[in-house]
């Protein structure tokens, strides 16, 4: 399928359809090929809780399951995963119905213990363990889960929480075995050993590759594939060139430069489109020059927006309304301005507050996305006309980005894994990071949009924190985030709106060659 602007992912429409259909009319056996994915890294850690980048994403969505799962073929609904209902007992409380059969990949029948370990204060609430800064992304509310019954359980906050059932379907609310986690000695010893209840439980764990088997005795089912299989190549040309010569089944981040480089190959598609998430432009106000709100106002108004995505990724791409998407339901404000592109007004707030020429230290990660090295040549260009002088720095890894002194802009994105600001606005610029923005009236209206149980009150809040984000901005928005794959077209798989690739039995197959 030609990727066009109207055809990438159609998880909504007669394509999607089609495509499930084929999935499921495949034999009820796995087949025995394993499928090899290349990845521009794997995780060395298969503990949800120890990774929060995409090559964790990619991996770990299929060897664990959440209380609450999310339908991506639905617009991101929430439906029954290892609950199969819930109620809200008070604005602090759920209680829960596990499923019954869910066994986990040793055997072990899913119990109340294992949930009630799983968002214990040991795994999410320690400052000093291990798992404790990806927990607080998405599980910072829960105090405690209890079991009130033999297969059933209520998960309390210390606050009231509008978003609880979203919280149980996040990234870090995976379940995991707590004697496995008992028997590997806990954190380091679970990340080499890991044990959910997905479709896929850990064969291999390598520098060289993770290897997945397909789990028999899933409660979703078996899947169609015997084998997942998961190996590093750093080099979008190693990428492409593994999946020409049939060494890859599906490789990752394939940029719209590319996209004919793969679709020439008879036997090779591209798939793929924006997901929820937003490439952003960070600043580090401990910066001189952008301590002043002004000079990251000019920074912004200095970029052509549309003409990004136009020249490097062919109009695939949206350019939000602020710093939301229109997944966030009744919170999402149509009216909210566009970016402006406005050059002039750049140079004027430039000489209001006073900039004279310091280069600005601006870092990026050549291979950490797609089109990373284009995007910074054009932004860079576009900061130049209007005066800015810019001190480009490449990165090898994220610590690098972040390491203090010397810092001033760094590219990034605002990963939207949950269809809520509070998991995206709120998660990016909360308390945490105070050092590098501060706002005091942006923390209060956080506060309100976290505990709020009426929708009017969480909306007004988002309404300020949406202004003060323009007026005041930590980051600049360039565009959606666009993922594309190259695939085998005899490998049956369709990409969600999402970091995560799924491989259940609904959603992947492999014919015979």
């Amino acid at each position: 399928m030609a990727v066009t602007r109207r055809t990438t992912f159609k998880l909504f429409g007669g394509a999607l359809a089609g495509t499930l259909a084929s999935v499921r009319s495949t034999s009820s056996h796995a087949q025995t090929r394993p499928v090899v994915i290349a990845l521009e890294d794997i995780p060395r850690r298969l503990d949800p809780l120890r990774v929060q980048l995409n090559p964790g994403y990619r991996v770990m969505h299929n060897m664990y399951d959440t209380l609450i799962a999310v339908d991506y073929k639905a617009g991101g609904k929430l439906v029954p995963g290892l609950a199969t209902s819930w109620r809200r007992v008070d604005p602090k409380t759920l209680e829960l119905t596990l499923r019954d059969g869910v066994v986990f990949h040793d055997g072990a029948p899913l119990t109340t213990d294992d949930v009630a370990f799983t968002f214990s204060e040991e795994r999410i609430a320690k400052p000093d363990s291990p798992g404790f800064p990806t927990a607080q992304q998405h599980l910072s509310t829960i105090a405690k889960a209890e079991a009130t019954g033999p297969n059933t359980i209520r998960v309390t906050t210390k606050t009231p929480d509008p978003v609880l059932e979203l919280r149980l379907s996040a990234w870090g609310a995976q379940i995991i075995s707590k004697a496995a986690f008992e028997k590997a000695g806990g954190w380091e010893g679970f990340s080499q050993k890991p044990m959910g209840t997905g479709p896929f439980s850990l064969e291999r764990l390598t520098s060289d590759e993770v290897r997945l088997k397909a789990f028999p005795k899933y409660w979703g089912g078996p899947p169609n594939i015997s084998t997942l299989v998961y190996r590093p190549a750093v080099e979008l040309s190693a990428r492409i060139a593994g999946l020409a010569t049939g060494d890859f089944d599906l490789i990752s981040d394939v940029p719209p430069d590319q996209f004919a480089a793969v679709s020439r190959v008879k036997d090779l598609e591209v798939v793929g489109g924006p997901i929820a998430s937003l490439r952003v432009v960070k600043f580090d106000t401990r910066n001189p020059d952008l301590k002043d709100a002004r000079v990251r106002q000019a920074l912004g108004l200095a970029i052509d927006y549309q003409a990004i995505t136009k020249s490097l990724w062919h109009g695939l791409l949206d350019v939000p309304r602020g710093h939301q998407l229109q997944s966030f339901g009744d919170l999402y404000d149509p009216s909210r301005p566009m970016p402006a592109y406005n050059p002039q007004k750049a140079r004027e707030l430039l000489a209001a507050a006073g900039y004279k020429g310091r280069p600005i230290p601006y870092r990026i990660r050549p291979d950490a996305y797609a089109a990373e090295v284009a995007t910074a040549q054009v932004l860079i260009s576009m900061w130049n006309q209007v005066g800015v002088k810019i001190d480009l720095q490449i990165k090898e890894n994220f610590g690098q980005l972040l390491a203090y002194p010397g810092t001033g802009m760094r590219n990034g994105v605002d990963p939207v894994l949950v269809n809520d600001p509070l998991f995206s606005l709120w998660r990016s610029y909360n308390q945490s990071e105070r050092d590098v923005w501060p706002n005091e009236e942006f923390y209060r209206l956080g506060a309100i949009l976290e505990t709020a149980m009426d929708p009017g009150e969480r909306k007004k809040a988002l309404s300020g924190m949406l202004d003060i984000f323009d007026n005041d901005p930590p980051a600049i928005i360039l565009h959606t985030t666009g993922l594309f794959y190259g695939k085998r077209k005899n490998l049956k798989w369709t990409p969600y709106p999402h970091a995560y690739m799924d491989f259940r039995r609904d959603n992947a197959s492999l014919d015979p060659e």
